[in-house]
């Protein structure tokens, strides 16, 4: 897949926090200081509120402080296929001693994750729905597959007090 996403800062931390999530989602992209010309397939930009001036791009979204990196890659990845919203995402779990998890939206796989207790996954599943409420997604669902029975049980039980029921 060609980068269609483009970092232009030259601040370390955000470029750094940007980046790392652009691995660990293993989405491409190419590096460009603000003031370097941006190549013609790039869809989107990603910049800070100090460089945004100069970025000459159509698209581009601003890095802060308060922003999960995760949330603005899932909106520049909504920019990049074109659309306004992801009609469903949908968090997956598969439990176990290990537990596997997968986010779909729009059809497709955007992140994958192994946690290691029910604590770590009701976080892990937690920061995704608050990163998807910060683009729009007309519905999310958490799916828990049938896995260990009492780790299913144990999980259950914690999203039943931590998530609202039309999630489950």
């Amino acid at each position: 897949m060609k980068a269609r996403i483009a970092v232009a800062t030259v601040s370390g931390k955000p470029y750094y926090l940007i980046v790392n999530e652009h691995k660990t989602k293993n989405v491409p992209f190419v590096s460009l200081t603000p003031q370097e010309h941006v190549p013609v397939e790039i869809k989107v930009v990603i910049t800070t509120e100090e460089e945004a001036s100069m970025i000459k791009h159509e698209r581009v979204l601003v890095y802060k402080a308060d922003i999960e990196p995760a949330a603005l890659i899932n909106e520049a990845l909504q920019i990049v296929e074109g659309r306004e919203t992801f009609e469903k995402v949908t968090i997956g779990v598969d439990p176990g001693d290990v537990f596997g998890l997968a986010v779909l939206a729009g059809g497709k796989v955007v992140e994958t994750e192994n946690c290691y207790s029910v604590e770590e996954t009701l976080q892990k599943i937690e920061k995704i729905i608050r990163n998807l409420e910060k683009t729009s997604a007309s519905s999310i669902s958490v799916k828990i597959g049938d896995g260990v029975p009492v780790c299913r049980e144990k999980l259950l039980e914690n999203l039943a007090r931590s998530l609202p029921a039309k999630l489950i």
